[in-house]
């Protein structure tokens, strides 16, 4: 019953206007953090002297629950918005309409795949496989092929949650010639001993980068030539 009512809502013209109303109202007035673990604190805090930049957020679910570019935006800055789910996306268009606000999957690969739907509008929408939920054909992108096709030539933030697909994500990257100040990527590992041994961590130490925190799920590189500059940088 309750899924015959969302369909409806998300069908109807009216009710879903005022559905995406209100997802975006009712966390419009958050003040103190907004991502899961308190991570935008220390984005905000790295970028606090940089009025404009660009970002890029890959499974960016909500315009400002979750989300570690709301503050950017709000300074100023411009972005790329990308999300599995349309609603996410239709949110963006409305809160940040002079944002790229696109409905794909990015991964190693470009043409057209399918994503495992927990919901509407859910953080838990996954490329990878899940028994009982729903299948959704969608456009896939390399990351660059989309950076290519807007003609997005710098990036100062890149932010990567996709639920157990970021390295398809990284993986074929293009670090030379994007380069970003800060990267923060979605890591469901808990174990340090295993957390050290994980392809996307190599990947990104390679490309000289130096973790600079994990603040729950959520790993922090930053450029290396910053490294010496943290304390300035970070100071309040």
């Amino acid at each position: 019953m309750a899924g015959k009512f969302k369909e409806f809502i998300l069908g109807n013209f009216i009710t879903y206007f005022l559905y995406k109303k209100l997802k975006i109202l009712r966390n419009s007035s958050k003040s103190e953090h907004l991502g899961e673990y308190g991570e935008d604190i220390f984005i905000r805090r790295f970028f606090k002297n940089e009025k404009k930049g660009f970002y890029v957020d890959i499974g960016s679910y909500h315009p400002i629950k979750g989300s570690l570019t709301y503050y950017l935006f709000k300074k100023g800055w411009k972005g790329l918005n990308v999300d599995l789910s349309k609603v996410s996306v239709d949110l963006f268009k409305i809160s940040r309409p002079n944002d790229y606000n696109i409905n794909a999957a990015i991964t190693d690969f470009d043409g057209e795949t399918e994503y495992f739907e927990s919901g509407a509008i859910n953080q838990q929408n996954s490329l990878v496989s899940e028994k009982d939920k729903k299948k959704i054909k969608i456009k896939a992108y390399k990351l660059n092929t989309l950076l290519d096709d807007f003609n997005i030539l710098e990036i100062d933030y890149l932010n990567i949650d996709v639920e157990g697909n970021e390295f398809k994500v990284i993986s074929t990257f293009d670090f030379e010639k994007f380069h970003p100040k800060l990267i923060s990527i979605e890591q469901n590992i808990y174990n340090s001993e295993k957390f050290f041994d994980d392809e996307c961590h190599k990947l990104l130490l390679a490309n000289n980068y130096f973790l600079a925190s994990k603040i729950g799920v959520t790993c922090i590189y930053v450029d290396k030539k910053y490294e010496k500059l943290m304390p300035s940088i970070m100071s309040v």
